[in-house]
């Protein structure tokens, strides 16, 4: 990065004061799913309690895989983001997904999911960041997140 790009991003890493402030990031690979199936509007099908590994739902609008294993998924009224462990096939609109870990809280009936450019709530891991510029003026940087919620 040149110095005017590079100046903001550290700015910004600077003025989240270590790991005090949460701050959410959509990743630009892994936040898009493997699948291809057009999708509906997905919810959960049911009441699930903390702990659950296996989520009912429905809502995709079409049939087929509409994720596969090492996705992720968010509901709506959580920051926490879940990973998917095994391709969930759509059969009739409706599809039981497996995720780890197991739920951290409830999720109610008709809870929405979001399945792409899904947002981690995260913070810095620590509070050494390290940077570098080479003979030609480019900086690099390198920081870790760990997801908050």
């Amino acid at each position: 990065m040149t110095r005017a790009q590079f100046a903001p991003i550290y700015a910004f890493c600077i003025s989240q004061r270590g790991q005090l402030d949460s701050f959410t990031i959509i990743p630009p690979i892994v936040s898009s799913r493997q699948a291809t199936v057009t999708l509906g509007t997905p919810l959960a099908n049911g009441a699930h309690t903390a702990g659950d590994r296996t989520i009912a739902t429905d809502g995709w609008g079409a049939d087929g895989i509409v994720l596969k294993a090492g996705d992720f998924l968010k509901f709506a009224s959580h920051t926490k983001v879940y990973m998917v462990t095994a391709d969930a096939t759509a059969s009739s609109n409706a599809v039981t997904v497996s995720i780890e870990p197991g739920l951290i809280e409830a999720v109610a009936d008709n809870n929405a999911l979001t399945v792409a450019s899904i947002p981690f709530t995260v913070t810095l891991l620590n509070d050494v960041q390290e940077m570098f510029s080479d003979h030609t003026g480019l900086y690099g940087y390198e920081v870790d997140f760990i997801e908050a919620f």
